[in-house]
């Protein structure tokens, strides 16, 4: 099931919670798109319900991007989301039932949670990258098919891209 941007970085978050990292404004962002270009890349679909956007520094999640603003550079805290059973805005994560998503969450945590922003943000504006492709097609919406494409060659032996 697919999740908003802001409940995906909630469940990053909340993952750095656990492991005792915290994320600011582009890290969270960073991570968020590595979800959604990964859960493309082995299941053909986003585990994130919006399409990132290439801004000129980068992938974004434009309502991502919204509610992380007034942050600036500080450490993110979990993002209150309305409940629905109870009407009131609390710090929201998806269900851990929901195997198949936090396989992705667990896995790019896993993979890219030691990285600095800087860093973070180097790996998502690779030459050649959907980003750069993006940003040279001169459109705003990055499209999945492209994503998809270049993280599933990621996943090929060096021998066979």
């Amino acid at each position: 099931m697919p999740y908003s941007p802001s409940l995906v970085a909630n469940a990053f978050i909340h993952r750095g919670q656990q492991a005792k990292r915290r994320f600011d404004h582009l890290e969270i962002q960073k991570l968020v798109f590595f979800a959604h270009a990964w859960s493309l890349a082995f299941d053909g679909e986003s585990v994130i319900t919006e399409r990132p956007e290439a801004w000129p520094y980068g992938p974004v999640f434009a309502s991502l991007y919204h509610r992380l603003k007034p942050y600036g550079p500080k450490a993110i805290p979990m993002l209150p989301e309305l409940d629905a059973e109870s009407g009131r805005f609390l710090p929201l994560i998806p269900n851990r039932s929901d195997d198949r998503f936090w396989f992705f969450i667990d896995n790019v945590f896993d993979r890219y949670a030691k990285f600095t922003a800087l860093q973070l943000s180097a790996l998502a504006h690779e030459p050649n990258g959907p980003w750069a492709e993006t940003r040279q097609a001169k459109v705003v919406i990055m499209k999945d098919s492209v994503i998809r494409e270049h993280f599933e060659q990621k996943l090929l032996p060096p021998t066979e891209r």
